[in-house]
């Protein structure tokens, strides 16, 4: 049943998700997400530098991150919904061999060599869907090189019991297996999903013999409205139309979410937490 959830949800997902920063939230939060991938990324890599996107969907995080880097990408994700959409960009087309598509699970990335990565990403909380998120970490620290980077995203613990207390008004018994299990429901349409604290992400680091750098909050103070959900992205929320006409509105909250959201004290606060490991 989960798989078939799984398929249905990325069938409908893939058509609209390349759109959604139409939404102002997102649109800072992928801002945020940016701001920390270019803080570990080398201004200038050489051509035959591999990154990897785990769970990289449509590529579009590859699209943006080709502009600024003339590097080889590899695009890793088990839906064939989003990879067909990847397929289709003419910017992706115009890599050639700068970039490879593989279908698979992040669990088990057979199709990588061993320590032949020199960066991962892994947005938006592929890690999240997946069975073992153990078996994950230890996929990255096998494929990547002595020294290199991962950044890794996954939905945040804290986040998912406020919002069920205050937005679902969930039962008793909801945020009383919420907080034993680590997994959060939110609809018919989605399998339960592993939701992560601070501590729990560098656990999982810890166990897997990866350096923890360090582990942010995106973001800590923006929250999101119902309607920056809406899946054809058409909705408007009251702070994504804040965000979106007002300038400085939008300059100032960024710049205070990018003051905090690594504090130790902190980083639980986020909607999703991404953690920054070194093999």
């Amino acid at each position: 049943m989960a798989k078939d959830l799984f398929k249905k949800f990325f069938e409908d997902y893939s058509k609209n998700v390349d759109n959604a920063n139409s939404q102002y939230f997102w649109r800072m939060s992928d801002e945020i997400i940016l701001a920390i991938i270019t803080k570990y990324l080398k201004d200038h890599l050489p051509e035959d530098c591999v990154i990897l996107d785990a769970g990289g969907g449509t590529g579009r995080w590859i699209q943006t991150l080709s502009k600024k880097y003339d590097s080889k990408f590899i695009l890793y994700d088990m839906s064939m919904d989003m990879l067909n959409m990847a397929k289709k960009k003419e910017d992706l087309k115009k890599m050639d061999e700068k970039l490879e598509i593989i279908q698979g699970d992040i669990q088990n990335m057979s199709a990588i060599k061993s320590s032949t990565i020199d960066y991962l990403i892994s947005i938006y909380n592929p890690v999240s869907f997946i069975k073992s998120p153990l078996s994950f970490f230890k996929e990255i620290r096998r494929t990547l090189k002595l020294g290199g980077i991962a950044l890794v995203m996954g939905q945040s613990l804290p986040n998912a019991i406020a919002s069920k207390i205050n937005n679902y008004l969930a039962s008793g018994k909801e945020l009383k297996r919420l907080d034993e299990k680590n997994k959060v429901k939110w609809s018919d349409s989605l399998a339960p999903l592993n939701v992560f604290s601070k501590e729990s992400l560098e656990e999982l680091a810890n166990k897997s013999r990866l350096k923890v750098i360090k582990t942010y909050g995106i973001p800590v103070f923006l929250q999101p409205g119902p309607e920056d959900f809406d899946p054809e992205n058409k909705l408007r929320s009251k702070v994504s139309s804040k965000l979106e006409n007002a300038e400085e509105f939008f300059k100032v909250v960024y710049n205070l979410e990018m003051k905090y959201n690594s504090l130790d004290t902190m980083v639980n606060r986020g909607m999703n937490l991404m953690i920054v490991v070194e093999k």
